[in-house]
């Protein structure tokens, strides 16, 4: 059997490395130098600080919107077997065009682009089994903008519903904002992680080595995101600011956190935080909400092939909306609600709980109405939330951010990335020589510090397990007696006695309330604790280690968190003084 390094680089030498770059980008971080004394490293951007965002004194003005960034152009096909994977020697596409409309259909305009034309213009789906195509749209996908502003600093942050974002297509959303004259000195871009849309990454197409991005979404996505930066920025106005936290553990009794999430792997350490967050206009009317809070978006599982972004569509909805049911009503707040996923590694997930919903009627089943009934409960606890939300006195916005490089040791990732599956650049090996230890190519990324009032936001580059955060090695975070910590089934347990010492993340944070956004600016995957980084010994990356290692093969490779916890440590303890 072939070895998976071999592999890699066999299917490396096939290709043209086209999109390669051995050189560094200028103003990344390659140093590893000293953060204090002469010539101390500083964050690419400060603010306030920096040319052009020189003070954060000022009222705080606020914008928001949201714009659709749903597919408009795609074809259907018939899941006979009901599987959600299509099989072009069993299963038959609907050859009608961008609109899925045929001729004899009710409605029919007449022949669009692609009809009839023997060419299966899928959209394949992201998060689970490849050569899942889309048949329709539930509902409609999203960019939702927030802009906070005091003084000269500006910070936007896009919330996109996808299922990953790279950065350097974050650089294109960023690029887009800057050519329309924004003055907008940071563009944070989120992606929800929702598993029931689009493939933006490449990982999900027709076939293994064939990338399931189509270009025409990419670049509605682009422009829906740069739509939406701009409309908040010309509806910025004075706002208050309110923000506050909910133990989602805390309502259910025993079943704690198991009530919304579960974590499926050992040690079973759960984030039980949410955090909130609303901007009042003078007329007392909501500019925007904001819910920071951890769980993969798949309630909808890997059988459904309807776009949707999951449970956050019901959850906005709800938040703006109000949470309607026919023995009660929650009153909504009004705005743009929108939705900032927090830690999703270890991982966290709908898949394998039971909801109760308000009424008290239980839902399983990996369906719409599971999808709805969790975003109603998350709902109702993120409107529990705002009601106690704190004022926050003279809240200003303040920024800093760097970029750093991420080494891709992950055999099979480094394959993709060089055969241009994923369509993006890689740095820092020579591409004339066979790929090793010491010939790593290396991924370039960044994160962020913002400050709004009392909520501190870090930016993490991917799937951050929740124990990177708070730690939690000691049970206190496992928030239900329905799971062990950790399963006695399992074969191969983690070794809690070389788990890390904290301080963790949430601990090295400022601010009152401390938020994690996971998929910040880039997605490169599950960001595994080292000390439980194990692999598989013959097929490393390719199958997974005994016990409970799904994530290693999704991952870069094993020095991604000692360069993400590095970063992150740096630019919580940067300070200008």
């Amino acid at each position: 059997m072939v070895g998976a390094r071999a592999l890699s680089l066999w299917m490396a030498g096939q290709l043209f490395l086209a999109g390669c770059n051995g050189d560094k980008p200028a103003g990344a971080d390659t140093s590893g130098g000293a953060d204090t004394g002469e010539g101390a490293w500083r964050p690419d951007l400060v603010c306030p600080g920096d040319a052009g965002c020189e003070d954060n004194t000022g009222a705080l003005q606020v914008g928001a919107a949201a714009i659709v960034v749903t597919p408009d152009c795609f074809e259907s096909w018939t899941d006979l077997d009901g599987n959600g994977e299509y099989d072009s020697n069993e299963e038959s596409f609907l050859d009608c065009g961008c609109d899925r409309l045929c001729d004899g259909d009710e409605g029919y305009p007449g022949a669009d682009d692609g009809e009839e034309d023997g060419d299966f213009q899928a959209i394949w789906m992201a998060g689970f089994q490849q050569s899942r195509p889309a048949s329709d749209v539930h509902d409609d996908l999203w960019a939702r903008a927030l802009v906070v502003e005091s003084g000269d600093t500006t910070v936007a942050i896009v919330s996109l519903d996808v299922v990953g974002w790279f950065y350097n297509d974050a650089l294109l959303i960023r690029d887009e904002v800057l050519a329309r004259g924004l003055d907008v000195d940071q563009v944070v871009v989120h992606a929800t992680h929702q598993h029931e849309g689009p493939d933006t990454l490449g990982q999900w197409g027709g076939r293994l080595g064939e990338s399931g991005v189509d270009p025409r979404f990419k670049a509605l996505v682009i422009e829906g995101a740069a739509d939406a930066i701009e409309e908040a920025v010309g509806s910025a106005q004075p706002a208050t600011m309110f923000a506050g936290s909910i133990d989602t553990a805390a309502p259910f009794g025993d079943k704690g956190t198991r009530a919304l999430v579960r974590d499926s792997r050992d040690p079973v350490i759960v984030d039980e935080m949410m955090y909130t967050a609303r901007f009042v206009a003078e007329d007392g009317s909501t500019i925007a909400s904001v819910i920071n809070w951890g769980q993969h978006p798949e309630v909808l599982s890997d059988e459904n092939t309807s776009i949707t972004s999951d449970y956050p569509h019901y959850m906005r909805g709800a938040v703006e909306n109000g949470v309607i049911y026919d023995s009660y009503e929650v009153e909504g707040v009004g705005g743009v609600c929108i939705y900032l996923n927090a830690s999703v590694g270890g991982l966290m997930t709908p898949l394998g709980i039971t909801i109760t919903d308000g009424e008290g009627t239980e839902h399983s089943s990996s369906d719409f109405a599971k999808a709805e009934a969790m975003g109603k409960v998350l709902a109702e606890l993120a409107l529990q939330s705002m009601a106690e939300d704190t004022e926050q006195s003279d809240p200003t916005v303040a920024v800093r951010s760097a970029e750093f490089f991420i080494p891709i040791q992950n055999y099979a990732f480094q394959a993709m990335f060089l055969i241009g599956v994923f369509d993006r650049p890689v740095y820092n090996f020579d591409e004339d020589e066979d790929l090793d230890d010491d010939n790593v190519p290396e991924l370039l990324s960044r994160m962020d510090v913002v400050d709004i009032g009392g909520v501190q936001i870090l930016t993490v580059p991917g799937e951050l397990f929740p124990e990177l955060a708070i730690g939690g090695y000691d049970g206190s975070h496992t928030n239900t007696t329905e799971d062990d910590f950790i399963d006695p089934a399992n074969e191969n347990p983690p070794d809690l006695d070389a788990a890390p010492d904290g301080p963790y993340l949430k601990d090295q944070m400022g601010g009152t309330y401390p938020w994690l956004l996971g998929l910040g600016n880039d997605e490169i995957g599950y960001l595994v604790p080292s000390y439980d980084y194990q692999l598989d010994e013959s097929l490393p990356y390719i199958e997974e280690a005994p016990g409970d290692h799904y994530e290693e093969t999704n991952s870069v490779g094993p020095d991604a968190v000692p360069a993400v916890l590095d970063m992150g440590a740096r630019l919580l303890s940067w300070s200008a003084e």
